[in-house]
């Protein structure tokens, strides 16, 4: 595999943190160039607007994730057309920290930003597996089943196949009966699902070009 495949593979690793979705899928990837072992990447959102945490943590991680490539020499992440791209491109590609483009904010500020949208889309995908019996985490299968044991991990929660196939956001065991867990699942998975309409929307009219739903 080329590496400019692998980059791209690479990159549907990285999520947008507010909307658990590949960066990839969104649309947010507008190129990839990749001379020798050299590798630019140019990430465009839907607005200008958009919040300097989430649009530093998908720079940061698209970033880390094609530098985890062999062949790599070089990475040049760059945010394209926002408010605060020149901060977040020049930290990104530094490798310092979202404290250094924006001074006053902690690091620890922003891993708990991305805990919190963590246990977001850990409810939001269990919802679509609450149909399924299991009586451990094993019994569970396919691409939403694969990102809850990712989501599980990146948390602190048990994920392996004997564990508990449904837990709240902070880890408790809960039974995919219980009335209380399926309505915040359900209600977290529209509102994700909302939002991520919302974002193809407005990058298909800020770029003119359709998005994949």
């Amino acid at each position: 595999m080329s590496l400019r495949s692998r980059v791209q593979e690479a990159l549907g690793t990285v999520y947008d943190p507010e909307l658990d979705e590949p960066v990839t899928t969104l649309g947010f990837v507008g190129s990839v160039v990749v001379v020798g072992g050299a590798v630019a990447v140019r990430l465009r959102l839907p607005t200008p607007q958009c919040a300097p945490n989430f649009a530093f943590l998908m720079a940061a991680d698209a970033s880390r994730a094609i530098w985890r490539l062999d062949g790599v020499e070089s990475v040049d992440v760059t945010l394209e057309d926002h408010y605060t791209g020149d901060e977040i491109n020049a930290t990104v590609n530094a490798g310092r920290s979202f404290a250094d483009a924006f001074p006053g904010e902690t690091r620890g500020e922003l891993d708990a930003l991305r805990a919190l949208f963590q246990r977001k889309a850990l409810l939001a995908r269990q919802s679509r597996l609450l149909e399924v019996p299991a009586a451990r985490l094993g019994d569970l299968h396919g691409p939403d089943a694969d990102r809850v044991r990712e989501l599980r991990r990146a948390l602190g929660i048990d994920a392996s196949d004997d564990a508990a196939p449904y837990v709240t956001g902070d880890g408790v065991p809960v039974s995919a009966d219980d009335q209380r867990f399926r309505r915040m699942a359900s209600l977290t998975a529209l509102s994700l699902e909302t939002n991520g309409g919302m974002c193809r929307d407005l990058l298909r009219v800020r770029y003119g070009e359709e998005v994949a739903a």
